[in-house]
């Protein structure tokens, strides 16, 4: 119930935005684009340890990012393939900067600072691929405790203090959970596992 209030609360905040943004003839893939741009370009300034200018990219990015859906459902440009990339350019935005979270806490010192990013990104994945598999199966599973949002807000965590290490490693273990919950439910709710 909270996570519904949140969601409507933020799209409210969203209206006047993309309104603007339809009335300036802006596409919503567009919109995608450069958030994924800005997401990439923020995984590169914190791979260099450019870490405040990482964190404004990676809030831009994410602003795009909140802003194509509603753009699209109000210029009435919603479409299965603008949804289809907003979800894959996702993923690799979230990759560019868990990428170079791992860079830079290497060139801080520690050597496995790119397989431990690697993990994170694979939880992270697979909190996306649970969900995307769960509803091709007919079962909906949006909820978790480490869903898109406090991904973001950790990663942007990671961006502001430097805390590269203690953060991939609860983004990482956070992400597996989710993941593992997310496959309890669809168990259960498949009975067992049964098609």
């Amino acid at each position: 119930m909270g996570a519904e209030r949140w969601r409507g609360w933020a799209q409210a905040m969203l209206e006047g935005p993309a309104r603007a943004l339809d009335r300036a003839g802006l596409h919503p893939n567009g919109v995608t684009l450069a958030g994924f741009l800005l997401s990439v370009g923020a995984g590169i300034l914190v791979g260099l340890d450019l870490r405040g200018g990482a964190a404004l990219l990676w809030l831009l990015g994410g602003l795009c990012d909140a802003l194509d859906g509603t753009l699209a459902r109000r210029s009435g440009k919603a479409s299965p393939f603008g949804a289809f990339l907003d979800s894959t350019l996702d993923r690799y935005s979230d990759a560019a900067v868990l990428l170079g979270l791992g860079a830079a806490w290497q060139r801080a010192g520690m050597a496995w600072g790119g397989w431990i990013a690697a993990w994170a990104l694979l939880g992270a994945l697979m909190v996306s691929y649970t969900r995307a598999r769960g509803e091709g199966l007919g079962v909906s599973v949006r909820e978790g405790f480490f869903t898109r949002a406090e991904r973001f807000l950790l990663l942007l965590l990671a961006m502001l203090t430097g805390w590269y290490g203690p953060l991939l490693i609860g983004f990482a273990v956070l992400a597996h959970l989710t993941a593992l919950q997310r496959m309890a439910r669809v168990w259960r709710l498949l009975q067992g596992g049964s098609r």
